[in-house]
Parts: C-alpha cells; structure tokens; sequence
C-alpha cells in the first residue's frame, strides 16, 4: 500500500493509495488542519466517501478512517478557516466561469442542478482543456512573486520557498489571476500589461 504525506499550512496529512492513482486522506488529519471535529465530519459525509484503513502508526497497526476526494472537499467545505474559505469561493469562481460557457445568465444558475447542463458543461470544459491557451508560467510565477513581495512590503521580489504560510496563500490567488489574466490576454490577442495590470488590482 502506497502512502504519502502532504503539509500543508504546518499539518501533515497522510494519503493511502487504495487503488491506481485514486488517493485518499486520513480523516483525523484533515480535521486537525481544518479545526474541525472528526467525529462530526464523519456524521455528515456519505457512507460511499468514507473508509476504513489499517496503517501503522507509533501506537502500532490501527484502523483508521479516510475519506475520498469528495469527503475532502466535503471537509473543506465546512471549515471555517480563512484558506478554506479563499478557496471554496474559487470553487464558486469556476462554477460561475462554467455557467457562463453554456450560456446561462445569472437568473438562470438553478439550470446548473439539471444533469443536461451538468453534462454541457463538462463538454465545454473538456473542449477548453483540449485546445489550451498557450501560458507563460515562468513568468506568471515572477509576476505572483514580485505582487506578493510588495504587498508584505518587501522592497525586492523574494521566492517562494522564502515566503511565509499567509504569503504563500494570498501568492496562490494572485497566481491564479494572473494566469487567467494571461489567458484572456492571449485568446481575445490583447495588449495588456500582466505586471500593471495585476498590480493594479492588488496593490491599489
């Protein structure tokens, strides 16, 4: 049995491969990393999201519960910490992103519910993913890095592997950005600049 460990903000979480490549997380790490409790995570997932796993442990052999991607998501979902939040709202950012490429307006978002627009949508995203936008990542990367760094009042641009756990958060989002400002940029061949453009957003 493969097993991996992740940290992330400081916690280590365990993953077990149970089968190829279908990966799932300890519950009682994803709680402690997302303040809540695992005993009422494990109340309201569904039964078909949860396992049970032997894993050595400093105790010895213990069964332990894990949860698949959609109990992880479930998890998050439910935390009310500050990352958990930033990122159920990008969640939401990419439903959004998704109703609007089946051209549904904003009245109409319970049309998202029906498994046929479910099913056009995923369509949609499977064509965008199989005609990508060409992205410049290295400096996409230098554009986030150089944001950050200003924003926590670095008067030059430092790493990431230099930044600290609340630098390395907000550098995700404005990563994101700025790719799907790149994007935009290349697909519609505008002549933004991806620098003052982000910046503008984020340090005005």
């Amino acid at each position: 049995m493969n097993i991996r460990t992740e940290n992330w903000l400081g916690h280590e979480i365990r993953f077990v491969e149970v089968s190829p490549n279908d990966w799932w997380a300890v519950l009682a790490d994803i709680a402690k990393a997302v303040e809540l409790s695992a005993k009422g995570i494990r109340q309201r997932l569904p039964k078909d999201v949860i396992s049970n796993c032997p894993l050595k442990t400093s105790g010895g052999i213990q069964e332990m519960l894990i949860v698949n991607e959609y109990g992880i998501y479930e998890a998050i979902f439910e935390s009310r910490k500050k990352e958990a939040k930033e990122f159920k709202r990008w969640v939401f950012e990419m439903l959004k992103q998704l109703r609007q490429a089946t051209n549904l307006e904003g009245f109409q978002i319970f049309r998202m519910l029906d498994k046929e627009h479910q099913r056009e949508a995923m369509t949609q995203l499977k064509v965008n993913l199989s005609q990508p936008i060409k992205v410049d990542y290295i400096k996409a990367n230098t554009v986030a890095n150089k944001t950050v760094s200003t924003m926590f009042g670095y008067p030059k641009m430092i790493k990431k592997d230099e930044m600290t756990p609340e630098m390395l958060v907000q550098r995700q989002e404005v990563l994101g950005e700025t790719v799907n400002l790149m994007g935009v940029n290349e697909k519609f061949n505008l002549d933004l600049s991806i620098s003052k453009t982000v910046q503008g957003k984020y340090l005005n």
